[in-house]
């Protein structure tokens, strides 16, 4: 009566097993890509308010960030830049977006989850423009 209660027993709880496994690691993948938008979207507003000038703030805030995403998973980073007056002492908002792809396909859930972040910095007050 026993000699297959154990392939059953393996049948059974192995698919619940490979869920849990795979829900893992769409978890830190997911929270690697969360740490990775932050980190990048921070970076290009830190940059962009160090700039001496609003073009160059755009083209090192860019770079800031493409290189910061470029250590993590993310797929299709993109990043705005609201410069405002971009005076001494104005606030630079940064608006960066990413996907990042889920461990493996599972039907009824999404294939990828788009992440969003924002931050600030103020433009440096002691720089002379």
């Amino acid at each position: 009566m026993k000699r297959g209660q154990a392939l059953v027993e393996v049948a059974l709880v192995l698919p619940i097993v490979f869920a849990l496994a795979l829900g893992a690691v769409s978890i830190v993948r997911l929270a690697d890509a969360r740490a990775g938008i932050d980190a990048a979207t921070a970076a290009a507003a830190s940059a962009a308010a160090r700039a001496p000038d609003p073009t160059t703030a755009v083209s090192q805030g860019g770079a800031a960030f493409a290189a910061a995403a470029a250590g993590y998973a993310l797929g299709d980073p993109r990043l705005t830049l609201d410069l405002g007056t971009f005076s001494r002492g104005s606030t630079i908002h940064a608006y960066g977006t990413a996907t990042v792809a889920m461990a493996a396909p599972v039907p009824g859930l999404p294939r990828g989850v788009t992440l969003t972040s924002t931050a600030a910095a103020r433009v440096e007050s002691w720089r002379s423009r």
